[in-house]
């Protein structure tokens, strides 16, 4: 019996079709699925999905994870050195713009289309509903449990330097030789005598009482009373989330976006208990921290407990910059599980 695994996200669907090597029980609701027969790749907006067999998938989960730890961390990562072209090719085509190229020429599996090349223009979002997928994917423990993703850090050695060494080490060596004849020259200055502040002399009773005498003319001068300071309101919640630069360019909103989707939901593993979607605005800065949320909706302590941005919220809070642009979000986390996240509408208080 043909055994399907779904894993799907707004932007992107990920259908896994093949069979079970037979080592699980009849009575086994989930069988394990072993042997991979098709795979196939759905994008809103893209009515032909890419399909392949195991060699193909292999190849997608490989490049689009690669490919997004590059995009992530802005680092190029180097070629593979062993000559094997890969069949899934990932390309930068602008800041939102992510091209996915199959290229079947060397790929004889039996599910491979009769297309030699396919290839797909993604934008940000959908890039990385593509990679939560994938990780949906790895996350499941039934669907060949023998595939694994080795992502490793990048060394050193793997970073082109855009100077030379000596060009780049000529700054360091001036400015050490700078401290140094600084320190020298300091050596030579002789140390400042500070002598302590002479104290006031408290005038005498008798020109205090003088200075109080009415004037002749018989009317005294009306005492001066303090003016009173106006009181500093204290800073409010909405204040502190509307006072900074926002965020406008769609391209930057969008990333962000994506990149809060992908944080929440991988720390929100609780299974929710709560009966009512609970509602929040949620401020992120440039860098994708979580710098600030409320609630829009009636969230009691114990529902609050269930979600993990308490624990995603930048802390030490209040040591970031007050002037750094910030964008916001309307986060809704639905009582099935379903993480809803959209751009923060200034009239959803209303």
């Amino acid at each position: 019996m043909t055994i399907e695994r779904q894993y799907s996200l707004p932007n992107c669907k990920l259908i896994l079709q093949g069979l079970s090597d037979g080592s699980s029980s009849p009575n086994d609701k989930r069988p394990p699925l072993s042997l991979l027969m098709n795979a196939e790749c759905h994008f809103v907006g893209h009515p032909q999905p890419l399909t392949g067999g195991r060699d193909f998938f292999e190849s997608l989960v490989k490049q689009v994870s690669q490919y997004a730890q590059g995009f992530l961390s802005g680092i190029s990562l180097p070629e593979s050195t062993n000559g094997q072209k890969e069949i899934v090719q990932m390309q930068r085509i602008d800041e939102n713009l992510h091209r996915l190229v199959v290229d079947y020429s060397n790929n004889t599996e039996p599910s491979t289309p009769n297309a030699s090349t396919q290839q797909v223009d993604l934008n940000t979002v959908q890039l990385f509903d593509l990679v939560e997928a994938v990780d949906q994917f790895f996350a499941d423990s039934r669907t060949l449990p023998e595939l694994s993703l080795q992502l490793r850090p990048l060394s050193r050695s793997t970073l082109k330097a855009e100077k030379p060494l000596t060009e780049r080490a000529l700054p360091a060596a001036i400015g050490v030789s700078s401290i140094a004849v600084a320190a020298i020259a300091l050596f030579f200055i002789p140390v400042p005598d500070v002598r302590r502040p002479e104290e006031p002399v408290p005038q005498s009773q008798s020109q205090t009482e003088t200075l109080e005498t009415p004037t002749a003319s018989g009317s005294a001068d009306p005492p001066i009373s303090p003016t009173p300071l106006p009181e500093t309101p204290e800073p409010s919640l909405e204040s502190s989330l509307t006072s900074p630069p926002s965020i406008n360019d769609p391209v930057e909103v969008e990333r962000l976006q994506a990149l809060l989707v992908e944080e929440i939901n991988r720390e929100w593993l609780a299974e929710p208990t709560f009966s009512e979607p609970l509602i929040y605005r949620v401020t992120v800065a440039a860098d994708g921290a979580i710098v600030g949320y409320k609630a829009i909706s009636n969230v009691s302590s114990t529902e609050e407990d269930q979600i993990p941005l308490s624990q995603l919220l930048y802390k030490p809070v209040g040591t970031r910059t007050s002037d750094e642009p910030l964008a916001d979000y309307q986060v809704t986390f639905n009582p099935d599980g379903i993480l809803d996240v959209k751009p923060w509408n200034k009239n959803s208080e209303n």
